[in-house]
């Protein structure tokens, strides 16, 4: 029976490199394809020929595909960096960002043959035994494993994740490698920047690798949502959970974004995309847990127009004080209350201790820009909100803001807002964000 699933599923599946090795030679590899195009760029800069300029530029763009395309072939770590950097384009050069957003929708799957010897390492028992059908197709592949649909013999049918091979042994070696070209001639980020992104990364990979701990946040966040109406969150069948192959319900549905640009009624897209908001300040706000993957592949829309959240392997909880804290700065924001903001900055621990803030008619006009969704009631989208290229001028003038870094105990809060604020410029609808602030305030007794 195996073999004919794996007729079924043709022979496009890839192996995927799990030795430490092999990955680290992929890695070498384009560093020295990238330090040569930097290298050439700089003496193009120097000799000033415009030809040679634009030439490096687009051997630049080309490097920039083939890293993209040796993270999605090589999994794990090295994948899921990919991911979490093309979730903000303010970490990388929108160009980066652009192409590592392809990493978001799909990726090379495992051929069936290692597969199948990957199910059956984690579960001790071969796919034959466990179900009645198995779909080869994965329904999903992203950076830590892939999904495959599947019926057991009891007739449930189940979404079956099964971790590529070589993941968690690879993490540390991974980062390391991804660490030194994202610094490579400061191309993509600065060191420090990218010191702290990796440093970041490093604990929400490690936890996302272990299926055990997603089967947990399964169960924890069913009891947090199942009661709030227009949400879904899939079960993990139990007796199925391994650190390397998790099964859970299957839900049919399909990409938010398709499926509430799909809805004819402007009025219904609207009340769709602020539930989906609402959910995620009631993680942050109330629950102070957060799913914290804000890739577009895990929200979903079912048939009944409810949301369906997806992969809760990487999970995040957060001090009720600092959530609260958010809240207050928003409270000082419509206040014009600039000093309360400046000492907010430094209670929550952005920055370094002692630095010079910014002053306060910077810090006005630099939260007029980035909180213009939440300065005004009224329904705003997210479409017309150009912030990237007014915010990249701003700092031009006023450096101090660079300095800013946020507190570790945010940075994941931060990644989510920015993916959140992504997925927004992809819908058609708009979100009375102030109004839901308020009442987010009101709940938590900010003033």
């Amino acid at each position: 029976m195996a073999k004919d699933w794996a007729k079924l599923g043709g022979d496009e599946g890839t192996e995927v490199d799990t030795s430490r090795l092999g990955r680290a030679l992929r890695f070498g590899g384009i560093a020295t394809r990238v330090s040569g195009s930097f290298l050439k760029r700089q003496l193009a800069r120097l000799g000033r020929d415009t030809n040679e300029l634009e030439a490096a530029a687009g051997a630049a763009m080309d490097n920039a595909k083939h890293i993209v395309e040796v993270m999605g072939e090589m999994k794990g770590a090295a994948m899921k960096i990919g991911q979490l950097l093309s979730t903000d384009p303010d970490l990388v050069d929108p160009s980066f960002a652009e192409r590592l957003a392809t990493l978001q929708r799909t990726a090379p799957p495992m051929s069936f043959e290692m597969l199948s010897a990957q199910f059956e390492a984690g579960t001790d028992r071969p796919l034959t035994s466990v179900f009645r059908y198995f779909d080869p197709e994965p329904i999903g592949s992203a950076s830590i494993g892939q999904v495959h649909r599947g019926v057991l013999f009891d007739g449930r049918e189940v979404a079956c994740k099964i971790q590529y091979p070589g993941v968690a042994d690879s993490i540390d070696s991974d980062l390391s490698n991804v660490a030194s070209l994202l610094k490579l001639g400061r191309v993509f980020m600065s060191r420090e920047r990218a010191d702290t992104f990796i440093a970041e990364a490093r604990e929400a990979i490690t936890r996302e690798a272990d299926y055990t701990i997603e089967a947990e946040n399964l169960r924890r966040f069913h009891k947090h949502l199942g009661h709030r109406p227009g949400v879904r969150i899939p079960k993990p069948i139990e007796g199925f959970v391994f650190p390397s192959v998790l099964m859970m319900d299957f839900i049919s549905a399909e990409p938010f974004v398709d499926g509430i640009n799909a809805r004819t009624d402007p009025a219904l897209r609207d009340a769709i995309a602020s539930r989906f908001i609402e959910l995620f300040a009631y993680m942050f706000h109330d629950l102070n847990e957060l799913h914290a993957d804000p890739h577009p592949g895990n929200f979903m829309l079912d048939s009944d127009d409810n949301i369906v959240l997806l992969d809760f392997g990487c999970v995040r909880a957060f001090d009720p004080n600092q959530a609260d804290n958010v809240l207050r700065m928003l409270r000082a924001f419509w206040d014009d209350d600039m000093t309360r903001l400046t000492d907010l900055y430094r209670v929550m621990g952005f920055g370094s201790e002692g630095m010079e803030m910014p002053d306060e008619e910077a810090m006005r006009t630099y939260h007029g820009l980035i909180l213009e969704p939440l300065a005004t009631h009224g329904k705003f989208r997210f479409s017309d909100f150009k912030i990237h290229s007014r915010v990249r001028e701003f700092f031009k003038s006023h450096l101090s803001f660079l300095k800013l870094v946020p507190p570790a105990n945010l940075l994941l809060y931060l990644r989510v807002i920015a993916g959140l604020k992504g997925m927004m410029t992809l819908v058609d609808a708009g979100v009375d964000f102030r109004t839901m602030a308020e009442a987010c305030c009101e709940r938590r007794g900010v003033e």
